[in-house]
């Protein structure tokens, strides 16, 4: 079975979000990184501007300068050794031991080197708290990401119902091919949209479909003239071949070869009809349906068989656990079982068995044969016949097959000592 693939919708939203989610997450890093310089830069200018109000008031108040500890004004001074000093500022973003919250909390230090009213050199440490400003930077962060989680859904969320709109048309036109079918007449309409695309589309299946219908349509009548034609002559030479077979006059020889004629015309005769209404069912003819009892139709088959089963002293035996009723063309029926009867009595040997089976929703017909197992993959397909039986025209498991198919019921084959075939009917039809 065919694994169903993922849904244009979603395949085109999956694409959508590969591209979009990295670029989004880049932006936002983007953003929240400029954000971030910003704030530092609004703190070191803060920081500057009180680095020069601090030494503009040492040079007015000397005494200022014996600060060597911070205090309420959060900067310090230490006096340093008289040589050369690189007297430009340095900022540093530390974790400073803060009384008053009894712990390590971030700060952003500015240090310098400036020289007093006296030539003195000192440093200068500036510090300012970033509690606030790393709570602002926590909380634009958390912001961005809810940004960011918001900002994905509501792509999806309105990728999703606008594609589903834009799309509309083009699952209309996948219904109505899903629904189509040749030979029922059916009209096939442009869906109403706007998409120049879509109404190519449309206008190029409906161009396709009457080709295909045209087609089917010849094509059945065809196989429907071809195989009428078929059928006159074949008739008119096996009664031919009869007429001569009454005749005594003719030797033992000639005798024996106008029976071997008269097999093979009988055989084309049952290959025509099984190729036809191969076709037939190929091309979904047989519409009128009605509930049939499967098992009851058995029996009434099985009558029918019983001169052949006895012709080569075959036993057939039916149990009758459970009746089956399925909604099925009343011919298929027919065709359905007695090819499967007729297939068990044929490939039998003489004096063999043939175990019918009916219980709630499963068929199963067992016989006795070859003592080595049929190939599974091979003995539904058409014109494949197993062993060298000249009567058979390949077609009979093929039929079978085709029948079951159409109608959703699952045909199994196995083996143990005896070829069991079987028929399970789905329980939603009539059972009981």
């Amino acid at each position: 079975m065919q694994k169903k693939g993922i849904s244009l919708q979603n395949y085109t939203l999956r694409y959508l979000l590969v591209a979009l989610l990295p670029v989004i997450a880049i932006w936002a890093g983007l953003f929240y990184a400029v954000i971030t310089e910003e704030v530092y830069d609004n703190i070191d200018d803060g920081l500057k501007n009180s680095k020069l109000l601090i030494i503009r008031e040492t040079y007015a108040h000397p005494e200022l300068l014996n600060a060597p500890e911070y205090g309420i004004n959060q900067y310090k001074i230490e006096p340093l050794p008289k040589g050369s000093y690189d007297f430009s500022d340095k900022f540093i973003s530390t974790f400073e031991f803060m009384e008053y919250d009894d712990d390590d909390e971030p700060v952003r230090l500015l240090q310098t080197v400036f020289n007093d009213a006296q030539g003195n050199p000192h440093r200068l440490t500036i510090r300012a708290s970033l509690i606030e400003e790393d709570e602002l930077l926590e909380d634009l962060l958390l912001a961005l990401i809810g940004l960011y989680i918001m900002l994905v859904m509501s792509i999806a969320i309105l990728n999703r119902v606008v594609l589903k709109r834009a799309w509309k048309p083009f699952y209309g036109l996948l219904e109505k091919l899903r629904l189509y079918k040749p030979g029922k007449g059916q009209v096939f309409e442009n869906p109403d949209s706007k998409v120049a695309e879509f109404k190519t589309l449309a206008n190029e299946l409906r161009e396709m479909l009457q080709r295909n219908e045209a087609t089917f349509e010849s094509q059945k009548q065809f196989i429907e003239n071809a195989s009428h034609e078929l059928q006159t002559p074949l008739a008119i030479s096996l009664n031919k071949l009869e007429l001569f077979a009454e005749n005594n006059t003719l030797p033992e020889e000639q005798m024996a070869e106008l029976g071997k004629i008269s097999d093979t015309l009988h055989r084309l005769v049952r290959l025509n009809k099984s190729l036809l209404m191969l076709s037939k069912i190929d091309n979904h003819q047989y519409d009128e349906t009605e509930e049939v009892n499967i098992t009851i139709l058995t029996s009434q088959l099985l009558e029918d068989f019983e001169p052949l089963a006895e012709h080569r002293n075959i036993k057939i035996s039916m149990v009758v656990q459970g009746n089956i009723a399925y909604k099925i063309n009343k011919g298929l029926a027919v065709a359905l079982l007695s090819n499967l009867i007729k297939n068990a009595i044929i490939h039998n040997y003489e004096g063999g068995t043939i175990s019918i089976n009916s219980s709630k929703g499963l068929f199963t017909i067992e016989n006795t044969g070859s003592t080595k197992t049929l190939y599974k993959e091979m003995i539904f397909k058409r014109f494949y016949r197993e062993g060298s039986n000249e009567q058979s025209t390949g077609l009979g498991l093929a039929l079978v097959k085709s029948i079951a198919d159409s109608n959703h019921i699952t045909l199994g084959y196995s083996f143990n000592g005896n070829h069991i075939f079987s028929l399970a009917f789905p329980e939603n039809n009539s059972d009981s």
